[in-house]
């Protein structure tokens, strides 16, 4: 791990308190309102959060699938050029990754319950 990204990971720590670094993640102002009645209204407001970080989720799991499959397209084209330099093993794992991250955000749809998320 490079020694910028521990020193950074020192200071959260260090630094802020655990409310601190939920609202770094914008969850704290949900949580720890002070006109909150109970846990139910708790939950109730960590909804909305949840819903925008499955949005972005999704929109990621789409956007790396799509460049896994790319990978595996280039990566293929290299093998016919030459085999030895490209195992076609590398291919084959790129495309079902590739394929597994643009199914991922669908699963939802298969279970009775999920976090929709839209894609507009």
């Amino acid at each position: 791990m490079p020694m910028i990204i521990k020193h950074v990971i020192y200071y959260i720590f260090r630094v802020t308190s655990h409310a601190g670094i939920l609202s770094i993640f914008g969850i704290g102002s949900v949580v720890f309102a002070a006109d909150q009645e109970g846990f139910g209204q708790i939950a109730e407001n960590l909804i909305i959060p949840v819903t925008v970080v499955s949005g972005f989720l999704a929109g990621a799991a789409i956007a790396v699938g799509l460049a896994c499959i790319f990978g595996a397209f280039i990566r293929y084209m290299q093998y016919r050029v030459n085999p030895l330099a490209q195992p076609i093993g590398t291919v084959i794992t790129l495309f079902i990754l590739g394929i597994l991250l643009l199914c991922l955000p669908l699963i939802y749809k298969l279970t009775e319950s999920g976090i929709p998320f839209s894609l507009g």
